[in-house]
C-alpha cells in the first residue's frame, strides 16, 4: 500500500503542483477541477491498471480517501 501511495502523491504532485500531501488534503482545495479529475482517473487506470471514474475523485476528495478507494482494487502484480 506505501508503493501505492506514493504513486498517487507524485500523481497528485505533478497534476496539481501540490507538494505538501497529507492524508486529509482535499484534491478541489489544491486546485483540483473536475477537468484534472478525470486526467487524474485515466493516469489512475493506466498506472495502476485499476478502473476508476472521475466522480469517485469527487466523492473521495481527500487523498486519504481516495488511496484507501484505490488500495483494495490494485492488482497484486501492480501494488
Amino acid at each position: 500500500m506505501a508503493d501505492v501511495n506514493s504513486r498517487l502523491a507524485a500523481l497528485w504532485t505533478e497534476l496539481l503542483g501540490c507538494d505538501d500531501i497529507t492524508e486529509d488534503t482535499d484534491f478541489f482545495a489544491s486546485g483540483g477541477t473536475s477537468v484534472v479529475a478525470v486526467y487524474l482517473a485515466a493516469e489512475i487506470q493506466d498506472q495502476l491498471r485499476i478502473e476508476i471514474d472521475a466522480i469517485e475523485i469527487v466523492t473521495h476528495r481527500t487523498f486519504g480517501e481516495l488511496a484507501a478507494l484505490i488500495g483494495g482494487r490494485i492488482p497484486e502484480e501492480v501494488a
